[in-house]
């Protein structure tokens, strides 16, 4: 997570969205940078509104503004799988080396269970009674328009770059079958509504 305290501006870390690209890129010109321990780095809107939203308030009254990113679902888990088979990976209980991208899919379908315990976009961004709390939302697709508005923003040109990119994976057992997809697509629907409401 990022803040701009000049800028009255909040940046949530989706995972899997280019968060450490922005890390990066943006490190030097925000007020609090929230980075390592993956819980801390990603932490999501409820947890901001909970613990950090209070110390800014405490600070001054102007409203912070709250961005994130968010992926088309299916490429967001195709994502998770490619960077949990990465090398380095094998020994570790989230390793998906020489797991199907449809056999991570089962597994995430049936209560994300290890190695697809990576939870929902939706509710990363979700507020109480689910509901979207973040006050503006940019597709990972098109990532161009977010830099736009945070440079805008900010005041300050962004070189993104990219870090911490998941591994190309072979195409054999990479792809979903049409009823895994519609399976997932119901079983994940919000993350869906919320994508394709997203503008374009």
């Amino acid at each position: 997570m990022l803040v701009s305290f000049r800028s009255r501006l909040v940046i949530l870390a989706m995972p899997k969205c280019a968060s450490t690209s922005l890390e990066k890129a943006l490190e030097g010109t925000m007020d609090i940078v929230l980075r390592g321990n993956p819980t801390i780095k990603h932490m999501r809107l409820q947890h901001y509104q909970r613990f950090v939203l209070p110390y800014l308030q405490h600070l001054t009254d102007e409203p912070f503004e709250v961005v994130s990113a968010f992926r088309e679902p299916e490429d967001w888990l195709h994502s998770w799988w490619r960077y949990r088979r990465r090398d380095g990976m094998q020994k570790h209980q989230n390793s998906t080396k020489g797991l199907s991208f449809e056999a991570f899919v089962e597994l995430y379908l049936d209560g994300g269970q290890k190695p697809a315990d990576v939870g929902r976009q939706s509710r990363f961004v979700s507020a109480e009674r689910n509901t979207i709390g973040v006050d503006r939302i940019f597709r990972y697709d098109h990532m161009d328009r977010m830099v736009a508005y945070l440079t805008e923003r900010l005041g300050t040109e962004i070189p993104l770059e990219h870090h911490n990119v998941s591994p190309r994976a072979p195409w054999i057992g990479s792809k979903l079958s049409a009823r895994q997809r519609d399976a997932l697509r119901a079983s994940i629907a919000r993350d869906y509504e919320i994508y394709e409401t997203i503008a374009e």
